[in-house]
């Protein structure tokens, strides 16, 4: 058996990752989505990918059709590390299918609208674990069924700062666009990558001719820094859902530790890691504190919070922004795009459809479905770790 992430809490979240994701087969994910096909510009399509990220995805299909990148539209940023299955639209895309070693992709008709994060009612998840008290997990996924669990924000909408000292948008927020490509680049997933890059930075036309492992808009990215035409105009090589990415990883991060904070302070929790620098705190039981929290919407870092009435989560929020600086930002533009979007996220999830599907020795595979926006992971965590 795989030791347990609470007796080596530095390491509780790559342990964690390992029992839920041994193998891609292991966690399996659906999109749920009642999409109109009533002829119109846009074409949909359902995309079936094994141990694939998204974006890879996206360029390939972009470099095979000759299309635009800005022109895919999604409803969310699945796994990587897993078997999903997921919408995609395209502006005027072909009515036909592609298929390649590790994605499938099937044309199933028009519509008048492009696809959107967060359009989808959610997503089903079957899901594996191995190296794990079955008898534990089978107890806590059936008391979490029914109390819920804080909706945080997994490390997937953490990618572009994973590995940095700083969220990039820090550096962005303050015009220092070079810093942040580099701060970016030599902390890329990718060892070889990175050690290539933090050793010639200062050379990059001689570094890019023997790189291998960048995707073609990184090296894109990294052609024009390179070409001295500028790091800001580098930076707009990027389609915008990359550019976002780096903004809302930064919002996400101060949401999480808003919440974090809401949840210690109303009830008995255990702390969990997250990354390297964050641990996050899920509560035991359903005290009253937290019943209240079900019933909220926890607004993000924006322009949005000052509009709310004063209250102790308002307060909390403001703390925040004072903190981090921000408030001269929340209206700035950067890259062409809002800094701080507006809008808001459930504080507590419940899931539904539970159902433990099979148990044989130390493994277990369990069934259930999200609402959309709800990290599978986030919830998994707190099944694995959950004090009995």
């Amino acid at each position: 058996m795989l030791p347990q992430p609470e007796l080596l809490p530095e390491l509780g979240i790559i342990i964690a990752q390992m029992l839920i994701k041994t193998y891609p087969e292991d966690f399996c994910v659906k999109e749920v989505l009642d999409l109109e096909r009533s002829g119109g510009p846009y074409s949909y399509y359902i995309l079936k990918k094994r141990d694939t990220n998204l974006f890879h995805v996206l360029e390939v299909i972009s470099q095979r059709w000759k299309i635009s990148r800005e022109r895919f539209g999604f409803c969310g940023i699945k796994d990587k590390r897993a078997i999903t299955e997921q919408y995609l639209s395209i502006k005027e895309g072909p009515e036909k299918d592609l298929r390649t070693r590790n994605f499938e992709l099937i044309f199933i008709g028009t519509g008048n609208r492009p696809l959107k994060i967060g359009d989808a009612q959610g997503n089903f998840f079957t899901v594996t674990l191995r190296g794990v008290d079955t008898k534990k997990v089978s107890e806590a996924f059936q008391i979490i069924g029914r109390i819920g669990f804080a909706n945080y924000f997994g490390i997937q909408r953490f990618t572009p700062d994973m590995h940095a000292k700083e969220p990039i948008a820090k550096l962005l927020l303050k015009g220092k666009f070079e810093e942040a490509l580099k701060e970016y680049f030599i902390n890329h997933p990718d060892p070889q990558v990175r050690k290539k890059l933090k050793e010639g930075w200062e050379n990059l036309p001689e570094v890019l001719e023997d790189l291998h492992g960048l995707s073609k808009v990184d090296r894109i990215v990294l052609k024009r820094l390179s070409k001295k035409g500028g790091a800001e105009e580098a930076l707009k090589a990027y389609p915008k859902a990359i550019k976002l990415m780096f903004f809302f990883s930064y919002q996400s991060l101060l949401w999480n530790r808003i919440l974090c904070e809401l949840i210690k302070e109303r009830g008995e929790t255990f702390m969990v890691p997250l990354t390297r620098k964050e641990r996050i705190a899920f509560y035991i039981s359903l005290c009253p504190g937290i019943e209240k929290m079900m019933e909220f919407e926890l607004p993000y870092i924006s322009e949005e919070v000052y509009s709310l009435p004063v209250s102790s989560i308002r307060k909390k929020i403001d703390k925040w922004i004072e903190k981090e600086g921000l408030r001269p930002d929340l209206k700035r533009e950067v890259l062409g795009l809002r800094a701080f979007s507006s809008g808001r996220r459930k504080m507590i999830v419940l899931p539904r459809d539970m159902k433990v599907c099979e148990i044989h020795k130390d493994k277990i595979t369990l069934q259930f479905f999200l609402p959309s926006g709800s990290y599978a992971t986030i919830f998994l965590l707190k099944v694995i770790n959950y004090p009995l």
